[in-house]
């Protein structure tokens, strides 16, 4: 069973961050239901590879566009792994 199919098993109404499959970290928890829970880094490594943007490109659109995107309690959560300088060259 996959982590997708895990979460709707849990929660039939969490939703996903389109385009960010390969980011998924597994189930976090908000305000007592179940949700996904990506990783901000690597949805920030896939922004980079996916749209050949530099760090600073890929770090400014998810900060601006995808983790402040709130659309009610079945909102995935962003974790950050790393310090947000690890990939600045």
């Amino acid at each position: 069973m996959g982590i997708i199919d895990q979460i709707l098993e849990l929660n039939p109404d969490a939703l996903t961050a389109d385009g960010y499959d390969r980011a998924i970290k597994g189930i976090g928890n908000r305000d007592g239901k179940s949700v996904l829970l990506y990783s901000s880094d690597k949805c920030i490594q896939q922004l980079m590879e996916d749209n050949d943007w530099t760090y600073e490109d890929a770090l400014d659109f998810f900060t601006f566009n995808t983790e402040p995107a709130y659309v009610g309690e079945n909102t995935p959560l962003f974790e950050w792994d790393s310090e947000v300088n690890d990939y600045n060259d």
